[in-house]
């Protein structure tokens, strides 16, 4: 297999474990708002990690 062929699968799986990670945090945050709320902090944070993860999609995208 070409080496660019097992870099790209290796930056697929890593795009990939990362935004697992984010949705977890995601999920976390989002029962967090529904039992007490989000600081502005923990908003901030949701957001951030939105903007991140749409990025990531768009990584995807470039690399298949």
């Amino acid at each position: 297999m070409p080496s660019h062929t097992s870099s790209r699968g290796n930056g697929v799986r890593q795009i990939a474990e990362e935004i697992d990670r984010l949705f977890q945090r995601q999920i976390e945050l989002m029962k967090a708002e529904a039992f007490v709320g989000l600081t502005p902090s923990e908003r901030a944070e949701y957001d951030r990690i939105g903007v991140r993860i749409s990025a990531l999609y768009g990584e995807l995208a470039r690399l298949s």
